[in-house]
């Protein structure tokens, strides 16, 4: 008998163009702060992805607003995270290609990322109302295992734009399925031929016409 299927579909630059976001984050910050301080914001965020392997906005912020010793910096940052248009950010097609994934298996959400701002990307963007199952996870990597024995009578497709992520799961999981979308900066810096993935697509659109 065939197994069930569940898709674990990435967010950030799979379904959601989060370089997008990046850019209008960067504009926004560059007119509440300034050119110099904005890069001072930047700085504090690349030192603690560094550190932490960790998207963290609000931690970029605390450290940030600390130095500046303002009642009202913290207050004015967060505003610009919560006033994005995250729906507007996703990818064309991205709910049509959700409920067809729906109709051959259960569809699940799998991002990593502060537990604070992915939330908000994740309400905000409507993909946590497309998905049977969230999965939001600081680094979820380390979460796989789980997930994978709580769906173990399924065949489990990952969905990602980082053929990193993706090939690390096939070498300890030789019989997922991995498909990478060639979207979003990585797809500059990794789009390379992988005799291990099983599919590359040019879009997430890709999947309404492209068997799996």
């Amino acid at each position: 008998m065939k197994k069930p299927t569940l898709f674990l579909v990435d967010l950030d630059n799979t379904l959601l163009n989060n370089d997008a976001v990046k850019a209008e984050i960067r504009k926004s910050l560059i007119t509440v702060l300034g050119q110099s301080d904005a890069q001072h914001f930047w700085d504090h965020y690349n030192a603690i992805r560094t550190k932490t392997n960790l998207v963290d906005f609000p931690s970029a912020i605390k450290k940030y607003c600390e130095e500046k010793n303002a009642k009202t910096c913290d207050i004015r940052l967060k505003k610009i995270f919560h006033s994005i248009n995250f729906k507007q950010a996703l990818y064309p097609n991205v709910e049509n290609v959700l409920n067809h994934l729906k109709t051959k298996g259960e569809v699940a959400l799998f991002t990593e990322g502060d537990m604070i701002y992915q939330k908000v990307k994740i309400e905000k963007s409507g993909v946590g109302a497309m998905v049977n199952h969230i999965y939001h996870f600081e680094h979820k990597l380390e979460h796989f295992e789980a997930i994978k024995k709580k769906f173990h009578t399924y065949h489990i497709v990952v969905i990602d734009d980082r053929s990193e992520t993706l090939m690390k799961l096939k070498a300890l999981y030789p019989e997922i399925t991995i498909v990478e979308v060639c979207q979003g900066h990585y797809s500059d810096v990794d789009h390379k031929p992988h005799p291990e993935l099983d599919k590359t697509i040019e879009s997430i659109g890709d999947l309404l016409h492209r068997k799996l």
